[in-house]
């Protein structure tokens, strides 16, 4: 296993220990984690790049382990009211169809690499998220709920770009 496909794997799973550190206010520690796997993403790219690896399992491997540590880290904090659960909902129905095109597309040997919109989309939900998750200030939950709606409003207007490969896959 490479180094970058292990910040990956890190990245992947954890967003299960801040799901259950948000369930017992330990914000502290939550934001830290999510702080270092959210690094891990701009990370294991680079590292990937530079040892000439970034088009092996990675290609799927990195969008996914975002949805992995975004889905649980969102939830969480709609479960306990920090983020509005509304656009919480969007943004989890949205990655969820979007990582299952994905996937397919990926078992038909089609790689599809992130756009600018959807690099830009990730990094509103990376910084909203820790916002949102840092120890409650009225300026926090503010910018956060901000750029979190303006993540939902970015993988919306995105979403365009993934059916024509579903109308392809199930016509």
């Amino acid at each position: 296993m490479t180094i970058a496909n292990g910040l990956t794997l890190f990245r992947a799973v954890a967003g299960i220990p801040i799901f259950l550190l948000l369930g017992d206010a330990e914000r502290t520690f939550a934001v830290v984690l999510f702080g270092l796997a959210a690094i891990s993403d701009a990370l294991d790219g680079f590292l990937a790049r530079r040892a000439g690896t970034a088009e092996g399992h990675g290609v799927i491997l990195d969008p996914l382990a975002d949805k992995a540590l975004v889905l649980p880290t969102l939830i969480g904090l709609a479960l306990v009211g920090s983020a509005p659960l509304g656009i919480a909902a969007i943004i989890v129905v949205r990655e969820l169809f979007v990582a299952t095109v994905r996937v397919l597309l990926y078992r038909q040997g089609l790689r599809t690499h992130a756009s600018w919109a959807a690099k830009a989309k990730t990094a509103c939900e990376m910084g909203a998220l820790a916002l949102l998750i840092a120890p409650p200030s009225a300026l926090a939950a503010e910018v956060g709920a901000i750029l979190l709606t303006a993540a939902a409003l970015i993988g919306i207007l995105t979403l365009p770009a993934y059916l024509p490969h579903v109308r392809r896959r199930f016509t």
